[in-house]
């Protein structure tokens, strides 16, 4: 019995898929036509491949989708970032993502290119169709920051991000792509926030995962996923019929529980050994100023030595972690 047990799960995975044969929507068309049924598409961010600046790139975005939210911008920026977007000359834009209360914001080039990016882009839009891009990092200011308790009050960013979106979005009609961090997206009634949100407007999100890895046969199921890019949907798919324990989830759910829960869809660019990490900043690290200032503020909170808020312990892990994502 066992062995036959065995066999039929190794038939099912290596079976055609159960939507063999249909066509797969092109999937930047299937992201923004998720926007018709809903108010947000929240996609695990920072981008693994290059799909996101493809999709802003993408003609048909501006006419679907009026705001991005992003974790690497501190709130209190906001109109720094404003005035940037939409053309002004702004001496110092880094701020807005070397501010946050996330130390790695400060060296990340995908943010930095995000916000070039839709700036570039309004400048080919009328007015009334400029993206705004929302920071939703907690609003502090660092230079009042001397103490750990001078933090404490901007360490609940679900309730920043929660708070600009209701806002700044669901309020106002508007719809918006998210890009944070899975485990602030998935709406499974945690205390993400997007669960907090869909508390009180049910169903206005659609959450996208980003392809990393199946946590077991990844082989034969990257396989199965086909070409690339491709985004799956969970339900009626054989990817939402798959044992949870397949997915790299961060808690324990029942046995049996199938798909990814709390996402709707699957974002497929690639198989997970060929994947890039996100290159640091050389600005960044070569600013002698801007590390100097992230010392100061590692030793006002009173961040352990061994932790990454020290720009030491960042690269010296970032250093032993390569350039592939499972490297």
């Amino acid at each position: 019995m066992r062995l036959f047990l065995a066999a039929l799960a190794a038939a099912v995975l290596l079976a055609p898929p159960a939507d063999a044969g249909q066509q797969r929507p092109e999937p930047a068309a299937a992201v923004l036509a998720a926007f018709d049924d809903h108010a947000i598409v929240a996609k695990s961010s920072p981008d693994v491949g290059t799909f996101v600046f493809d999709l802003i790139r993408d003609p048909r975005f501006p006419a679907r989708v009026n705001d991005i939210a992003v974790k690497c911008g501190n709130a209190r920026l906001q109109p720094l970032l404003d005035a940037y977007t939409t053309g002004a000359e702004v001496p110092d834009i880094s701020r807005v993502w070397r501010e946050t209360t996330q130390p790695s914001c400060g060296f990340s080039t995908f943010y930095e290119q995000l916000f070039a990016l839709v700036r570039q882009v309004n400048t080919t839009l009328p007015a009334s169709r400029k993206i705004r891009v929302l920071a939703t990092d907690p609003p502090v200011d660092w230079s009042r920051v001397h103490t750990p308790a001078d933090l404490e009050p901007f360490l609940d960013r679900d309730t920043s991000i929660a708070a600009v979106v209701k806002s700044q979005v669901l309020q106002r009609n508007r719809k918006a792509l998210l890009l944070f961090g899975l485990g602030h997206l998935t709406h499974d009634g945690g205390s993400g926030a997007v669960a907090r949100l869909e508390r009180e407007y049910p169903g206005a999100a659609y959450v996208i995962a980003d392809h990393r890895g199946f946590t077991t046969d990844n082989a034969r199921l990257e396989q199965r996923l086909g070409s690339w890019p491709a985004l799956v949907p969970m339900k009626g798919s054989w990817l939402g019929s798959l044992e949870t324990t397949y997915f790299p989830v961060n808690r324990d759910y029942p046995p049996g529980t199938r798909g990814y829960p709390g996402v709707d869809a699957y974002l497929y660019e690639g198989p997970a050994d060929l994947l890039l990490r996100e290159p640091l900043s050389a600005r960044a690290v070569l600013d002698t100023a801007y590390l100097a200032e992230l010392r100061r503020r590692a030793a006002a909170i009173d961040a352990p030595p061994d932790s990454i808020e020290w720009p030491e312990t960042f690269f010296e892990r970032e250093r032993r972690s390569g350039v592939l994502l499972r490297g």
